[in-house]
């Protein structure tokens, strides 16, 4: 009787394998023989379920995905409003080996998005999305003389927070010992208390 195959639990195996030589060795190390041999199987067996290593880098992103979801609601819990972005954008500004090894993926996909990566790029900008909608979502709570900001205003803050955050993914990659979390925190307080808690009145909820 042949043994059944769960390809869900092959792919998170493989993702894993990815994530780890990507940590060990740089991004540039993976490739399919390199994960092969994490897993000490051969790349005929990586192959079978992840064919090309633009789809390797889509696979291990992919299942970032649920990790990041599932560490933003924890972060986030019953926080709501103006507090609750706040706390998104401190989360997108905190870092770990992983979550850098994971933004050096990112990096290195976005970087060309042509041809075989275009799956991978898919992913990136699918979770890029998302989470601007939720600055978005979180800016429309801001208030000034205790009105909260019109759609405009709530657009202008949305970008700023946003593209702060993404431009400190990238220098914790280039440069982390200079732009430590520490820096970004302190800095990102400034930040936040110009654009959302400095204002006159009360914030709406």
């Amino acid at each position: 009787m042949p043994i059944e195959v769960d390809p869900d639990e092959r792919l998170a195996d493989i993702a894993r394998a990815t994530v780890e030589v990507a940590r060990e060795r740089g991004t540039r190390a993976v490739t399919l023989r390199a994960v092969a041999e994490r897993l000490d199987r051969s790349t005929a067996y990586i192959t079978n379920f992840v064919p090309s290593r633009a789809l390797l880098m889509a696979n291990a992103l992919d299942h970032a995905r649920a990790q990041w979801d599932e560490s933003r609601a924890a972060h986030l819990g019953d926080r709501v409003g103006v507090e609750r972005l706040a706390e998104l954008t401190r989360w997108m500004c905190s870092s770990s080996p992983e979550e850098n090894v994971l933004r050096s993926l990112w990096i290195e996909v976005i970087a060309d998005v042509r041809g075989a990566n275009r799956r991978a790029y898919e992913v990136v900008k699918g979770v890029t999305d998302a989470t601007y909608g939720k600055f978005l979502a979180g800016a429309e709570h801001v208030a000034h003389d205790g009105e909260r900001v019109d759609h405009d205003e709530a657009a202008h803050i949305a970008d700023i927070l946003y593209l702060y955050c993404r431009g400190y993914e990238v220098k914790a990659i280039e440069d982390p010992e200079v732009w430590t979390d520490e820096r970004v925190q302190a800095s990102l307080e400034v930040l936040l208390d110009a654009l959302v808690f400095g204002r006159s009145g009360s914030p709406a909820e």
